[in-house]
């Protein structure tokens, strides 16, 4: 193999690895948030929740409004987890050099849904405050960067899995 492509592979795998460990480090207090943004919907009572530029406070919350709050908190942490270990996967494959497999493009697949549903419950997240606030009009505020960006993994990964069949193919070839 190419001395300069050696090279460039060593800083796949350790920079694959570094972020792994990133992802890693990152589930737990994702995990632990998801879980406080619940108790808080329900134990707290003179606290708001922000999210972007709207606030709510938790005194206005009815128990619907409560488990609302609880279920997009307890699905936004699923989700940001599961991308987490999706993109953890991926990582594990690219730090083994398994760059252009079926398996990596599955994962970067996994990771693009994940990224897709991430930018949907941001959604419910903007609509929160018209679902569970009863005075005054609320600004909402829609983004869908993270769905255009969860789509364009999604097609990425299709590339991907097209080049590892290529790949495939090419080394069958004598």
């Amino acid at each position: 193999m190419n001395p300069a492509t050696e090279t460039k592979l060593r800083r796949i795998e350790r920079f694959s690895s570094l972020l792994r460990g990133v992802c890693a480090a990152l589930t737990v207090p994702v995990g632990i948030l998801a879980l406080f943004i619940t108790g808080a919907a329900w134990l707290s009572r003179n606290g708001h929740l922000a999210y972007l530029d709207q606030s709510i406070a938790m005194d206005d919350l009815s128990n619907a409004g409560r488990v609302l709050v609880s279920v997009l908190a307890l699905a936004s942490g699923a989700v940001v987890i599961t991308a987490l270990v999706q993109l953890r996967r991926l990582l594990g494959n690219y730090a083994r050099r398994e760059i252009f497999t079926a398996d990596s493009a599955r994962q970067l697949r996994n990771f693009g849904v994940s990224c897709m549903l991430w930018g949907i419950l941001k959604v419910g997240w903007a609509f929160l405050p018209l679902a569970t606030v009863s005075h005054g009009a609320q600004p909402v505020r829609l983004q869908g960067d993270t769905i255009m960006i969860g789509l364009a993994l999604v097609l990425l990964s299709w590339f991907a899995e097209m080049a590892a069949e290529l790949r495939e193919e090419n080394d069958l070839t004598i």
